[in-house]
């Protein structure tokens, strides 16, 4: 198994070096001039001066920068080609206009690193719990049970809820099947809290997102006591999001530990500056932020001692470094629960050093194999998976037989709870003791619900009751059919663009934005789509977008919910759409899930419905989707725009 997975990880990195290759980001990237912006979330955003070649960055590549022998990871936020202007977000605070810097956008690091350790684990598997991995993987029977929950924290779940909480307290390996907005993040903290009377708990998934949610969950419903004793805490967090509990944030109880005298680390930091000098705060929303991580603010001194040439404050704020480091490893030793993402616990030793009584793996679907095993090889007693395997799976590159095998199969598959057969996915049985079904759900309208429901669930989801009360009047689902506008697409960069959509699902938004209508997300199939309705939104209706608007491909708006959604999808004749077809794109189906259940109290479909019925097979899931709609949504026929804000007006 292990050599499999290393044969895996070296077809995608394989792949992922010739994808660089050609976006031209093979190569470091050194830039011109950089300086600070702002704060952004827990991070900085900065600005970037780069050219010398016609790099295609992208919005959200992940970036790893140097400069002055100091490293900071990143995303990026935009990336103007014409003029070669970088905007990022930065962990750590850089200074104002760093000199110097060199890009890396090759991830495949993260996968080196997963390859190490996976090799640890095979030359030396008596130093891990590879019984855990057996048993996660199904290659060893688990043990499986009902166990008693005891916190008042769970007395609030419903009923699948505390059924699924019980198995998860009397199994060694667990998984739970939650479709959208049943409380899985909710489930998972009540069950993190029970188990951490057991021992030490690690919370992890594939994304920053998902662990966040699972630690806002957290922070609700744990006792104050563990959350102001740094018993619970979160090891990173995503740099674009928002800021969650201080009390749970990994970087600010180290810096409550140091303020509090914890080895004399303030009383040094602030010595240090008294002999440089620093009295004054340039910049001081910046620094201000700087100053609350220790270890930023002591590398900072590191370098400014370095640049004054003082040898004994380098050496103060290096014996101050090694110290916050020794009270962090202190930190995660008496903590009680551990949040963090799995690429964070491959590449942090703190991490994986520790002992784990159990593991919850939150959004199990998306996480590749390798880096569960990796999980489950640090943790003796128990795996718990949570997730939806009707949902999108991990983002893999390679078409290599092993990468698929192990980086696209999820773990409900792997263990046999789901079976695929020619594209049909025969889904678990109500009474398989190994997964446990959250079938009660708090988010869509109950005519949403209904729709994905008999498509994705077989019909299993329910409304909690509070989802038939308060709804606001009119219909739930709308059609907006192009068909009468004749729209056509666009194929750029090997995706797709369709003008005339964008304009109708331009014009729904300024209506929107008029009305005041707000908490709305435009998702579509195609990047160049999507950036081309961004382009839009921000240069046409600027302030006057509606509030809260997102438009996103329909990638990446997994794991987030809006009051109304559009989808539009793109496709018109006389073109043929592979990409909507399921038989020529197997994860098309998830795509349309993800897509339809992100809505909470309206959806809104832009088709071109005539050239979908021409264009794709009379049984293609999108053409059967339309057909079901046609009995209970209601279409409106789109003969102009000016039509289109009527129509717009009626719908909201």
């Amino acid at each position: 198994m292990l050599a499999d997975c290393q044969l895996a990880i070296e077809e995608e990195i394989e792949a992922i070096q010739t994808d660089l290759t050609r976006r031209q980001l093979d190569s470091p990237i050194s830039t011109l001039a950089g300086w600070v912006r702002r704060e952004s979330g827990v991070g900085h955003r900065y600005e970037f001066q780069i050219t010398g070649g016609m790099y295609d960055i992208r919005a959200d590549d992940h970036v790893r920068l140097r400069t002055g022998g100091r490293e900071s990871l990143g995303n990026v936020v935009a990336f103007d080609r014409s003029s070669g202007l970088l905007q990022l977000d930065l962990i750590e605070w850089i200074g104002d206009s760093p000199n110097g810097v060199e890009l890396e956008f090759d991830p495949t690091w993260l996968l080196c690193e997963l390859s190490i350790r996976l090799r640890e684990l095979a030359a030396e598997p008596q130093n891990f719990f590879p019984k855990t991995v057996l048993n996660t993987f199904g290659i060893e029977p688990p043990s499986l049970g009902v166990g008693p929950s005891v916190l008042a924290s769970s007395s609030d779940l419903n009923g699948p809820q505390s059924a699924a909480l019980g198995r998860i307290l009397g199994s060694d390996v667990q998984l739970v099947w939650g479709p959208p907005g049943t409380g899985k993040s909710r489930l998972v903290a009540r069950a993190a809290l029970e188990l951490a009377r057991q021992g030490r708990v690690l919370i992890t998934a594939a994304t920053n997102g998902a662990v966040d949610e699972v630690a806002r969950r957290l922070s609700r419903v744990a006792d104050p006591a563990q959350l102001e004793g740094g018993r619970i805490l979160r090891v990173g967090s995503d740099i674009r999001s928002d800021a969650i509990d201080p009390r749970l944030d990994f970087e600010a109880c180290l810096a409550r530990r140091v303020e509090a005298g914890a080895g004399k680390i303030a009383e040094v930091l602030k010595d240090i500056e008294g002999r440089l000098g620093v009295r004054q705060r340039p910049r001081a929303a910046s620094v201000a932020h700087d100053r609350s991580r220790p270890r930023s603010r002591a590398a900072r001194l590191f370098a400014l001692a370095g640049v004054h040439g003082d040898g004994e404050a380098a050496r103060a704020a290096s014996r101050a470094i090694f110290e916050i480091s020794r009270q962090a490893a202190q930190m995660l030793e008496e903590a009680e629960v551990i949040l963090t993402t799995l690429a964070r616990l491959s590449v942090r030793e703190e991490l994986r050093s520790l002992h784990y009584e159990s593991l919850i793996v939150d959004e199990i679907s998306t996480v590749p194999l390798p880096y569960l095993a990796l999980a489950a090889s640090r943790t003796s007693c128990r795996t718990v998976g949570v997730g939806d395997f009707q949902q999108l799976p991990p983002v893999v590159i390679s078409r290599g037989p092993a990468a698929r095998r192990w980086f696209r199969r999820d773990l409900f598959h792997e263990t046999g709870v789901v079976s695929t057969d020619k594209g049909h996915i025969a889904l678990p049985s109500p009474n398989d003791g190994l997964c446990a079904m959250l079938d009660v759900q708090y988010r869509m309208a109950p005519d949403i619900r209904q729709i994905v429901s008999e498509f994705f669930y077989d019909g299993r989801l329910t409304d909690a009751p509070q989802m038939t009360r308060g709804l606001p009047i009119g219909d739930q689902i709308v059609i907006f059919d192009t068909s009468s506008l004749d729209p056509s697409v666009e194929r750029i960069d090997g995706s797709r663009r369709n003008s005339v959509h964008a304009e109708v699902v331009l014009e729904f938004l300024a209506e929107a934005g008029r009305v005041g209508a707000g908490d709305i997300g435009v998702v579509s199939p195609y990047r160049a789509h999507t950036t081309h309705l961004k382009d839009l939104v921000r240069r046409r209706l600027g302030k006057s977008a509606p509030q809260g608007v997102q438009v996103s491909t329909i990638h990446r708006f997994q794991g987030r919910e809006k009051r109304i959604v559009v989808i539009d999808t793109v496709d018109a004749p006389p073109s043929r759409s592979w990409f909507l077809d399921e038989r020529r794109n197997p994860d098309f189906p998830r795509l349309l899930n993800v897509a339809l259940s992100r809505a909470r109290e309206r959806l809104i479909i832009v088709a071109a419905v005539d050239g979908l019925r021409r264009t794709l097979p009379k049984d293609a899931l999108l053409n059967r989707l339309l057909a079901r709609l046609d009995q209970t949504a209601t279409r409106f026929e789109v003969r102009s725009l000016a039509d289109l804000s009527i129509l717009t007006g009626q719908t909201l």
